[in-house]
């Protein structure tokens, strides 16, 4: 099965629906090769079709230059199934470099249809600017000429009421300073994000935690905005994701939420940390200790590391950036990792990450030492039951010779007995001829 063509076909635009439905079942079965080789009694059964309706639906295939076939041959001379190749992107859409047409999709309709401005109307009548368009000021203000066709352009890109303030003819000269008093909403310009910025930060934003998430305002601070499109010009979506997720947890804040924690009082803040770049090392690809091109440990922050554990061992402790800027922070060693922590110091001198190695570490030996148990105990029912199948055996084996020898001995016996027997029968037999025949039995002296 390929994804790739099955993604690929359902986008072709090909007007007979037995025909696509053909296409697709061959990208379902198509190999490495984007081919596969399925009969076509095969293909009328799944289509519940016959087979010349698929036999046609495979010729107009071929004419769209979709699919090319090969005859196969067995080795007796008889005629096994077709293989089919698919063409599309993967072999420059069958040699010919030419894209096969495709369906628009509600969505791309939309977008195209909301790509160019709205176009703007006339002032509303009975406004100041329409007044004063149409000549009816009474005040002797003389009308605006009508605006160029790139102002008009321009106005219409312009967002909220920048098209009546380009469009608005001059006030007068003694209302000018109530007129152009500025608004205190007019001091911040707003930021317009192209449609792949849009997507980018909501992308980055639906990888908050929940409990984050349920924290945050239910609009979006303009400071988050900008923290995720400056972190956007060196990192991608994905990468903002993954350390917004690995910070939450290395940096305490899942652990501040605890019942026992000691909270998250500004969440903005905690939002603008998880995204925004580290200031510490100055290498462009290091991200959090970790270099995002080979996935080994940056070496600036461990030449960093170690020259802090010298300057510690010599009693001259560096300062940090933010200690630098003048931030005056508790800060209290980590007894595994040695790295400096912020905040108060826990009771068995961990920071988060060690800790989650240390847990992660004693669980997998809660594991094993389970998995050990539960083998000793398997291994010893087995033994038991193999003990109790041995002695079984033994028990029959000797229960089995004891009937033998019990055979044997009344076998015995009774040959023993027989043999008795002949010999009383001859002692009686001679005896009965001595008594009849006396010459007899000095002849048998003799």
């Amino acid at each position: 099965m390929s994804n790739e063509a099955q993604s690929y076909v359902v986008t072709l635009k090909i007007s007979d629906l037995t025909a696509k439905f053909v296409l697709c079942r061959l990208a379902d079965r198509a190999d490495e090769r984007f081919s596969c080789f399925p009969s076509v009694p095969l293909l009328a059964a799944e289509a519940e079709k016959s087979d010349r309706v698929i036999q046609r639906a495979l010729a107009k295939l071929r004419d769209m230059k979709l699919i090319s076939d090969k005859e196969r041959t067995r080795a007796d001379g008889s005629t096994a199934s077709s293989r089919y190749f698919l063409h599309g992107p993967w072999d420059n859409y069958g040699g010919t470099g030419v894209p096969f047409a495709t369906i628009t999709t509600p969505k791309q309709r939309r977008e195209e249809r909301w790509a160019e401005p709205p176009l703007e109307g006339t002032f509303r009548p009975g406004t100041a600017a329409a007044e004063a368009l149409a000549g009816k000021r009474g005040d002797g203000a003389t009308p605006s000429p009508a605006p160029a066709p790139e102002q008009e352009k321009v106005a219409a890109a312009t967002p909220g009421r920048a098209g009546v303030e380009q469009d608005a003819p001059a006030a007068p000269p003694g209302k000018a300073s109530k007129k152009a008093a500025p608004s205190k909403k007019a001091g911040k310009a707003q930021v317009r994000m192209s449609k792949v910025q849009a997507a980018a930060v909501t992308a980055v934003e639906a990888a908050w935690p929940a409990e984050l998430a349920a924290l945050l305002p239910k609009y979006r601070p303009d400071v988050v905005r900008d923290a995720i499109i400056q972190a956007l010009d060196s990192r991608t979506a994905d990468q903002l994701a993954a350390r917004v997720r690995r910070r939450w947890t290395s940096h305490g804040y899942a652990e501040a939420l605890l019942p026992e924690g000691k909270g998250i009082s500004s969440p903005v803040g905690v939002a603008v940390g998880l995204v925004r770049p580290s200031t510490d090392c100055p290498e462009p690809m290091c991200e959090d200790g970790t270099t995002l091109d080979t996935g080994a440990a940056c070496h600036a922050c461990a030449e960093r590391r170690e020259d802090r554990k010298a300057a510690r061992r010599a009693g001259v402790p560096m300062q940090r950036a933010d200690e630098q800027r003048g931030d005056t922070v508790d800060r209290w060693e980590c007894a595994e990792c040695r790295d400096p922590i912020r905040g108060e110091r826990p009771a068995d001198g961990l920071c988060s990450a060690c800790r989650a190695e240390a847990e992660a570490a004693a669980a997998i030996a809660r594991q094993l030492r389970e998995k050990f148990e539960q083998d000793e105990a398997e291994r010893a029912r087995v033994a038991a039951e193999a003990w109790d199948v041995l002695l079984a055996d033994a028990y029959a084996e000797h229960t089995k010779r004891e009937q033998e020898a019990a055979e044997r001995q009344a076998q015995r016996e009774a040959t023993e007995q027989r043999r008795r027997a002949d010999e009383e029968h001859t002692r009686r037999l001679r005896e009965q001829l001595r008594q009849e025949h006396p010459e007899l039995a000095a002849l048998s002296q003799t």
